[in-house]
């Protein structure tokens, strides 16, 4: 899914896309019967636009940097003796610096998407992200659970409580596949939530490829998640048109569509591979479960692991 090698002036990578799912749960009278709905098919969805609050989209998107997803102008760094050719390259992009398309955690890559995150959100007039001090040391998933606890709180939607290892287990096998983490009604002891007279379970899960970082995927999720134009401007994989019922719809989901703006015991996991079948390349999964009881089996935890290490000032303000 990488551009084609050549004169490499400007390169760009594979199309980024993102795909997600919701879950419906019969009514009772009917009995346990589940109703799956992909996003794709958007039954589950309102509108964009019909939400309030939280779950009020943009009026359209925004585009990642663009040396986020190119390597901008390149310039020869060494040149073989023999034939003259160029053997490395110097470029723009601080997420691809020489000429290499690939996951990329350097501060100077995570500090152009953060100041986009940050723009995003002045745009939209929420707080914007003040990243924990061992931000850079976390792993993948746990970066993922940060970001979107962060996105939750600048809307006043209630953080996470922590990754489950069970919920984890499951994104990461997805992350592998290339696809959305499947629905289950039990992840190991983690009971999902369902509305005994029908509606949505208490469960999400989103997906995303072909991005540089996590801050990319997120970013993404949040805020590329509408109709670009034409289907081949557009990266959410169930946006299929104007308007669609699954635009938005990641952002949707890890705002609390399906498990509640106000839910204070939900939890989450992620996953992530640096290649997944199907070709795709820096493969990312999130998964978030209102369980039927408050779980305390974490391997990651929002006030044990990530409060203590954010400017204090910022936490108290969002919450």
């Amino acid at each position: 899914m990488r551009a084609g090698w050549g004169q490499p002036s400007l390169v760009s990578r594979g199309a980024c896309a993102f795909g997600l799912r919701l879950k419906l749960a019969a009514a009772l009278v009917v009995g346990a019967t589940m109703l799956a709905a992909s996003m794709a098919s958007a039954v589950a969805v309102p509108p964009a636009g019909a939400q309030a609050g939280p779950l009020a989209n943009p009026a359209g998107n925004l585009g990642p940097p663009a040396l986020s997803t190119s390597t901008g102008a390149c310039q020869p760094a060494a040149v073989s003796t023999a034939s003259g050719s160029p053997m490395s390259w110097d470029c723009a992009s601080p997420c691809f610096p020489h000429w290499v398309l690939g996951y990329n955690d350097s501060p100077g890559c995570l500090s152009l998407l953060l100041a986009a995150l940050n723009a995003a959100q002045r745009s939209e007039h929420v707080r914007t992200l003040a990243l924990p001090s061992d931000f850079r040391s976390l792993s993948v998933p746990e970066q993922l659970f940060v970001l979107v606890n962060l996105e939750r709180l600048s809307r006043g939607v209630p953080p996470l409580v922590g990754l489950s290892p069970y919920l984890d287990a499951a994104a990461a096998a997805a992350a592998q596949a290339g696809q959305d983490p499947p629905f289950r009604a039990a992840y190991g002891p983690v009971r999902v939530w369902w509305p005994q007279d029908g509606g949505l379970y208490g469960y999400g899960a989103t997906w995303a490829g072909n991005v540089v970082d996590a801050t990319a995927a997120v970013f993404g999720w949040m805020y590329s998640d509408g109709w670009g134009g034409s289907a081949q401007r557009t990266t959410n994989l169930a946006c299929t048109g104007p308007g669609a019922p699954g635009c938005w719809g990641h952002r949707d989901l890890l705002l609390g569509e399906g498990t509640g703006t106000a839910c204070t015991d939900c939890i989450a996991g992620a996953g992530f591979s640096l290649s997944a079948k199907g070709g795709w390349a820096e493969s990312y999964t999130f998964l978030l479960v209102r369980p039927v009881v408050p779980v305390s089996q974490l391997s990651f935890s929002w006030a044990r692991d990530v409060v203590p290490h954010l400017p204090a000032a910022w936490e108290r303000a969002a919450l």
